[in-house]
């Protein structure tokens, strides 16, 4: 009789949670989707299980919603920034939790019954397990992001380092056929390539058919960006020029952040076309635009003021110099152009200056490299070191190569 009771109870146990264990988890996702816009994304795709869909649903928006193979294995809910990513993003990665604490409190005035009790356990487990820092292979909890948030972000809002996730992204959204977050891992790749001098390989995306991009302004205008800077990594600073204006002169309306990087492409073609005060004047449109865009901006700007007046010069070297530990968008290119300023400097008898350069060129070099993944390393050196510019980036970045 003892043994049929151990068999029923547990029976039992498992049939409820089959059930009340998708809900959970659903619930969690649901929170996450549901505070993504307030946390600055918008959701590609949400739902319950891991491995394979095994049913799937467009949702208004162009979000998927979706069942996987393994129904108990978690879930997940996958978003992406509809700009530069800020504080506020804590809002999304906390959306889960958040709902979870108020199923809790829900639970709480409820008479403890057994399906009240296994709900309320399995409700903290789930919140527990979430709430725990942890990151493998690319994948991370969301304590893991909030504490990042609290930190100052720079490990999930750096580009270069997120080759593997963004890889594993792609693969993700591929398998649940999500169009928008599709287009946005392509992109991020492509990114990550660009910022570690593989122009090649960023070329197969670029060179292709132009990607649906208009279900969002934002990846729109970072698709322009990115198209803009493969252009002037292969030395095209005119096509560059084209395409970072493309979207002005056709009169789409984009955001003021949006805006502000594509003046940022625009101004970096300028500057290497040797039209420096028709940057800066492109860069007004990125003031007051805060996060790696302003920060970017204030390094285009240093490269638009080498062969101006010695006084800006100095001006925007320190400017730089005092940020340097920042994230960037581009932090290989801002180590260039620190090196090319300490130059300028140096040759103007401003030592001070030139070494403040100097010294914040070398520690963003090795902070870039040390980032990087261990196949990006020996390309982003070339980068560096490359350029007759900034050649002596070459003794630089062998320092930091053990």
């Amino acid at each position: 009789m003892l043994r049929g009771w151990v068999v029923q109870s547990f029976v039992a146990e498992l049939l409820g949670l089959m059930v009340y264990g998708p809900a959970l988890v659903l619930m969690h996702e649901a929170g996450h989707a549901a505070f993504a816009r307030l946390g600055g994304y918008r959701v590609t795709s949400f739902g319950i299980g891991l491995g394979p869909p095994v049913w799937r649903l467009q949702l208004p928006g162009g979000a998927v919603f979706h069942v996987d193979r393994w129904l108990l294995a978690g879930g997940s809910c996958i978003a992406i920034p509809v700009g530069t990513p800020r504080a506020r993003r804590a809002w999304f990665h906390a959306g889960g939790l958040l709902v979870q604490v108020a199923l809790a409190l829900v639970l709480l005035l409820l008479p403890s019954v057994w399906l009240v009790d296994r709900i309320a356990q399995f409700n903290l487990l789930v919140a527990l397990t979430n709430l725990v820092p942890w990151r493998w292979r690319g994948a991370a909890s969301d304590g893991w992001y909030l504490l990042d948030v609290l930190r100052g972000g720079r490990r999930s809002t750096e580009i270069l380092p997120q080759r593997e996730t963004f890889e594993r992204l792609a693969q993700r959204e591929a398998l649940i056929g999500s169009p928008l977050g599709q287009v946005y891992a392509s992109l991020c790749i492509a990114w990550v390539d660009l910022l570690a001098g593989r122009t090649g390989r960023a070329a197969e995306l670029f060179t292709a058919a132009h990607p649906e991009t208009l279900l969002d302004p934002w990846i729109d205008a970072l698709t322009h960006y990115l198209h803009a800077e493969w252009h002037r990594a292969e030395c095209r600073a005119l096509a560059a020029l084209r395409i970072a204006r493309e979207i002005r002169t056709c009169d789409v309306e984009v955001s003021e952040e949006a805006g502000a990087l594509l003046a940022l492409a625009e101004a970096r073609a300028l500057v290497d076309l040797d039209a420096s005060l028709q940057a800066q004047r492109a860069l007004s449109r990125a003031v007051g635009i805060s996060g790696p865009i302003g920060l970017q901006a204030a390094a285009v700007y240093l490269a638009a003021t080498l062969d101006g007046e010695l006084e800006e010069l100095e001006y925007a070297t320190w400017r730089v110099v005092r940020r340097v530990d920042e994230v960037w968008l581009d932090p290989a290119d801002t180590a260039i152009i620190l090196w090319e300023a300490a130059e300028q400097l140096e040759e103007h008898g401003r030592i001070e200056a030139s070494r403040g350069a100097r010294t914040s060129s070398r520690a963003l070099a090795r902070r870039t490299i040390r980032s990087a993944s261990f196949e990006d390393r020996v390309p982003l050196i070339r980068r560096l070191g490359e350029p007759a510019s900034s050649r002596p980036l070459g003794g630089v970045v062998e320092e930091a190569e053990p």
